[in-house]
């Protein structure tokens, strides 16, 4: 008789043998997708609860989910922050398809992030864009500006560091400081003084930031001010579902750090995050570094079930060696790395607060009201700045500047025109120069919804009245004894308040496929400026509002889309009147029969806004069965009462400039089998513009450019190519007087003093303005497999002239001449994984500008600045974890 003797080590393994069998016979796998139910867009982060296990799981990037379910779970629930619950029992299918969560009516559209791949916002009436979270993720920003210039219409023009001071033009605005473009976060005015001082001197840094979406139809007159070319709108974090701690650690090329820290969650009808972003990086030249310190927290809560709170406070800090000069065209070839002001030095904070109560008294309407408030402060010390020749540089700045901030010049020839920009020495001392900045902004916004019925169908009323009020205080300040100082002699302090009242009414009317959309906007504006300075040296002064001088203008802007659903897609048309708010720079003076002055005595303000009327008519949506997405728009933009162009480049007479164009975006699946997918993204516009009307002066032209010997004959065979659009003042030493000659040459030209350029029919026709690249394009590759993400884009821009007499050659100090076309390409790789149980991490290598093809982007500041690089090689790489 034979005994088999069983070891404990054998009874063990039988024993885990039965228990993973038995516990693979108990447990069942069930997937499914979680989508949005009004526009069926993927929600990311969702929650998946079994019960009563209470087992879970969340929704990945396109709302994909897969849990394991115990043999006694009975039902699945799905929550998310601004949604009804969604629960079901399990069915016998392990394949629950789509789940269609709805919105619940209290939710905001503040707390909506969506990872759809359309890339445009279905409830937006008319043309836009969005860039999804799974694209930003892909992209990992430096900043914002590189994700916006990917977006058919949006323009960047160069500058240095990273974006805090993005220059976005849309549509052919001028870009310089995105001053006609309005910037938003989470759907309030983001811009230091929407009103008066629109200029984006503070931007969110681009690690907080979840979503980007671009408003351009006739719906833009929803929001204000500056609503004549586009608007921006940045979409920060939700909190997520369930309480999550997040770490994003990102390294790369000239000491580039950046850390980001959150934690946030859900807790039965109440959500809250708390976020932290420091970056610091070395910049692309020298003498650029910046260090950015962000501070956020939100909450919203479901207060009952017709009340819901969102509140919001952030603040930013940065301290950044940022310049207004760049480079001549000499430094540019020989080193586009230099930057000797080495005491430029750009220090802000800014506070913010954002409170939205939502009540639905009945659930066809609602009331929403949002109070919002800003406080920024900026101190901006630059070296004063002069131009030299290169063969004159040592003399001027002495062996001891030349030696430390110079010396790549040491060795080379040079000749006439070759120009280098210095620090301005006088006495042997460098001096500086500071632009002290206040702004402070605060609003109450109510907004009404109701849905009612109109001629027989479904209609969607919407109304709003906005109180506005903004200061700005802006003191300039000099000292004459060292680039190191940090106070010195005011020489200007001027005073600005403003009060604005503005809404619209809009109303969505629906008859069959058919959409017909009416919107209205009213602006009421009374705004001051107060020459403090000034003011000071009178004895006489009786009260503190003597010497106002006040601005008070209405204007009603209307606006109506029509759509046309067919198929998959709808086609659509719009045609609304924008405008651009009288700022600082052109909101206190007068004009009479088209010409602009300064006031004189006894004279009233009356300058009114930039307005234009703009139409469009395009296609958006799906063919294919959802392998192409994309939107195709024709626009039409037709510009009047336009006075601030460039830098220092005014019309005296209002000018008309009208700009058209086609703008195309495409999302293309080309493979999607075996977990392998592969997209192909396009984003492609064409523009054309044209200068219609008016004079215009360049007062940089004569007075501050360098000009070369190329410069001086373009703008000579220019003058006698069309006399007559042409009035050039010169001063042969005994005064300015008006040349009168048929024809100009060359040995004129130091004696001129300043032209006057009238545009139009009866002079320069076919002029095109600045920064309008007739091509723009980003073309790219998406390639995805189970965890690993990759791909590149090629991103090209066409030639463009930088100011309205469209030189085409360059000056010697590099103010102004056409900037050439140029292409970029940007690649990067991500990688999900699991980090023990409970950390899931994606790694991340990113590659921007890869050839480091370094081009001319920007003469941003002209004069001032003369040449600034773009499309220096980044490498960054990082990990992005949640606990």
């Amino acid at each position: 008789m034979n005994t088999t003797v069983v070891s404990p080590v054998q009874i063990l393994f039988f024993i885990s043998i039965l228990f993973h069998g038995f516990q693979a016979q108990s447990q069942e796998s069930l997937k499914g997708k979680v989508v949005d139910a009004t526009d069926g867009q993927p929600l990311i982060g969702a929650q998946i609860v079994l019960k009563p296990s209470n087992k879970g799981t969340l929704t990945d990037d396109f709302g994909n989910f897969e849990v394991q379910a115990d043999s006694d779970d009975s039902s699945l629930a799905v929550k998310y922050l601004g949604y009804e619950e969604w629960e079901v029992s399990i069915p016998d299918s392990h394949d629950l398809g789509t789940i269609a969560l709805k919105r619940s009516n209290t939710t905001l559209s503040e707390v909506i992030v969506s990872a759809s791949p359309k890339n445009f916002k279905s409830e937006f009436k008319g043309s836009n864009f969005r860039i999804n979270p799974v694209s930003l993720k892909n992209i990992n920003p430096l900043s914002t500006e590189e994700v916006l210039r990917t977006i058919p219409g949006v323009n960047i023009v160069g500058d240095m560091g990273l974006s805090n001071r993005p220059n976005i033009s849309i549509r052919g605005s001028w870009g310089r400081r995105s001053k006609k473009v309005l910037l938003m976060e989470d759907g309030t005015p983001s811009a230091p003084a929407p009103y008066i001082a629109p200029g984006a001197y503070y931007n969110p840094v681009s690690d907080r930031i979840t979503s980007i979406e671009v408003y351009k139809g006739a719906d833009l007159l929803r929001y204000g001010p500056n609503n004549m070319y586009g608007a921006v709108n940045y979409i920060t974090a939700l909190p997520p579902q369930k309480p999550t701690l997040r770490l994003k650690l990102t390294g790369g090329q000239r000491n580039y750090t950046s850390g980001l820290f959150s934690y946030g969650g859900t807790w039965n009808d109440i959500g809250g995050l708390v976020e932290g972003v420091y970056k610091k990086f070395d910049g692309f030249t020298d003498n650029s570094s910046v260090e950015i310190l962000n501070l956020n927290a939100k909450i919203f809560a479901k207060l009952s079930e017709n009340q819901s709170l969102y509140f919001k406070v952030s603040g930013q800090f940065e301290d950044n060696q940022a310049s207004l000069s760049s480079q001549t065209p000499f430094t540019f070839e020989a080193d586009p790395s230099q930057n000797p002001l080495d005491a430029d030095q750009f220090i802000m904070r800014r506070y913010g607060v954002d409170i939205i109560h939502k009540w639905l008294p009945k659930d066809d309407l609602s009331f929403t009201t949002k109070v919002y408030a800003s406080d920024f402060e900026r101190d901006w010390w630059r070296q004063v700045t002069a131009k030299v020749r290169a063969s004159e540089v040592q003399d001027y700045v002495g062996d001891e500047i030349f030696n430390d901030r110079y010396g790549y010049l040491a060795g080379r020839t040079f000749d006439d025109e070759d120009y280098v920009i210095v620090g301005r020495v006088e006495n042997g001392q460098e001096s500086t120069t500071d632009s002290r900045w206040i702004y402070r902004v605060s609003g109450i916004k109510e907004t009404v919804n109701a849905d009612w019925e109109a001629f027989g169908a479904p209609s969607e009323f919407e109304g709003s009245i906005n109180l506005h009020r903004e200061t700005f205080k802006d003191v300039f300040l000099e000292a004459d004894n060292s680039r190191w100082a940090r106070y010195g002699t005011a020489t200007k302090d001027l005073w600005y308040r403003l009060w604005s009242a503005n809404g619209y009414i809009r109303n969505e009317f629906h008859f069959g496929k058919w959409g017909v959309t009416p919107i209205l906007r009213f602006e009421h504006v009374d705004m001051f400026r107060q020459d403090l300075l000034a003011l000071s040296q009178n004895p006489d002064l009786e009260s503190t509002t003597e010497g106002r001088e006040p601005n008070v203008y209405n204007q009603f802007l209307p606006g109506i889309t029509v759509n046309y659903d067919y198929g998959n897609g709808e086609f659509y048309g719009s045609v609304y009147q924008g405008m651009i708010a009288p700022s600082k720079v052109f909101g206190f003076l007068v004009e009479q029969d088209g010409v602009v002055t300064n006031p004189l005595a006894g004279q009233s303000i009356n300058i009114e806004p930039e307005l234009s009327w703009n139409k469009e008519i395009g296609w958006r949506g799906s063919l294919l069965d959802n392998c192409i997405q994309g939107q195709l728009t024709y626009f039409h933009n037709a510009s009047r009462n336009f006075y601030a162009g460039g830098r220092n480049e005014v019309f005296t007479e209002l000018g008309e400039i009208n700009v058209q164009g086609v703008e195309m975006a495409i999302n293309a699946e080309l493979l999607n089998m075996n977990g392998h997918q592969l997209h192909f993204l396009g984003n492609v516009t064409y523009m054309d513009s044209k200068v219609k009307a008016g004079k215009l002066e360049d007062r940089d032209l004569f007075s501050q450019v360098i000009h070369g010997t190329a410069t001086q004959n373009e703008y000579v065979d220019k003058v006698n190519a069309n006399r007559d659009a042409y009035e050039i003042y010169v001063d042969n030493g005994s005064g300015e007087v008006l040349l009168t000659d048929q024809t100009v040459d060359t040995s004129q030209f130091p004696n001129i003093t300043r032209s006057v350029i009238t545009f139009g029919n009866e002079g320069l026709s076919d002029s095109e303005a600045p920064y309008t690249p007739n091509i723009n394009m980003s073309l790219g590759l998406n390639y995805d497999w189970k965890r690993l993400s990759s791909g590149f884009n090629v991103h090209h821009v066409g030639k463009q002239y930088t100011e309205f007499h469209n030189f085409v050659n360059e000056s010697a100090d590099g103010a102004i001449g056409q900037l050439p076309a140029y292409t970029t390409i940007d690649a990067f790789l991500n990688y999900d994984m699991t980090i023990g149980k409970k950390i899931d991490a994606t790694i991340f290598v990113n590659g921007k500008n890869i050839t480091d093809n370094i081009y001319r982007a920007s003469r941003l500041n002209r004069a001032t600045s003369g040449v600034f690089g773009g499309g220096f090689r980044q490498i960054i790489f990082g990990i992005n974890m949640k606990i």
